[in-house]
């Protein structure tokens, strides 16, 4: 006679499908715990003294221009940004004697492993101006600052800068995936224009994803003087900036602080 078996009724039968379920929720939860704590962001290399006791900013002044970054300091939407691309919070000041010119073919970051990553415009500009796609509010960051003239729609607060740029627009932008540009990368973002002697000016590059092989990076800046397309120029500074690219944030340092103003640079 057939009897049944009361271990497999309730092992095999009954509670496969629930640990099943279970197995599958558990594998769920730890790669989204995996995904959080792989969050990528750039911290200054070992041994690098801020000028301020903060951490993760980092700053080198070399013939009069002086070049403070911090590549953690995003706090805005999208969360996840930094799975996207690598955006580093930017103040320069101008002591030079003479005009700087922001555009973002100065500025790049270099892997240990050789790679360069360009620094990315926040915004796609319309052949037409006549209704800006955007309109950045009144930030606060900027002081003796010139906005290029191709961005002044979206910048009516700031002055226009009516002289020589070598290039115009970046070709290179953010906004190939659907989700980008956010309001919040915009209205952060460090436009392209001319910093006056004396002038400073703060924002995000939004830099092309670092991949996750280089241990470290160098936040690089050439800043020459405004000039006409294809002439001779004289390099006024060289910015060299030595980060190491981390997972985790250091338990004692606070999560994610964005500045607030000027000051904070300081």
């Amino acid at each position: 006679m057939y009897r049944r078996n009361p271990n497999r009724e309730l092992g095999g039968e009954r509670w496969a499908p629930c640990w099943s379920r279970m197995y599958v929720l558990l594998v769920a939860l730890l790669a989204s715990v995996g995904a959080c704590a792989t969050e990528p962001e750039l911290l200054p290399v070992s041994g690098y003294k801020s000028p301020i006791g903060r951490r993760t900013l980092a700053a080198e002044s070399r013939s009069g221009v002086t070049v403070t970054a911090d590549g953690s300091a995003w706090d805005s939407p999208p969360k996840k940004l930094v799975t996207e691309v690598t955006p580093v919070w930017v103040t320069l000041q101008n002591a030079t004697g003479r005009p700087l010119r922001i555009q973002y073919d100065e500025f790049t970051l270099r892997g240990a492993s050789g790679a360069t990553y360009m620094a990315l415009a926040p915004y796609v500009l319309r052949a037409s101006t006549s209704k800006p796609v955007f309109e950045v509010p009144d930030g606060g960051y900027f002081d003796k600052f010139q906005v290029a003239a191709y961005l002044a729609p979206f910048y009516p607060w700031l002055q226009v800068w009516n002289g020589p740029l070598p290039y115009g627009p970046s070709i290179y932008s953010v906004p190939w995936r659907a989700s980008l540009p956010t309001a919040s990368m915009l209205d952060r973002a460090l436009p392209e224009g001319v910093l006056e002697n004396g002038g400073t000016a703060s924002g995000y590059l939004y830099f092309q994803r670092v991949r996750p092989q280089e241990g470290e990076v160098s936040f690089l800046a050439g800043l020459q003087e405004p000039t006409q397309a294809q002439q001779l120029t004289y390099q006024l500074a060289s910015i060299d900036i030595p980060f190491r690219r981390v997972d985790r944030r250091p338990p004692t340092d606070s999560p994610y602080t964005a500045p607030t103003a000027v000051p904070w640079m300081y």
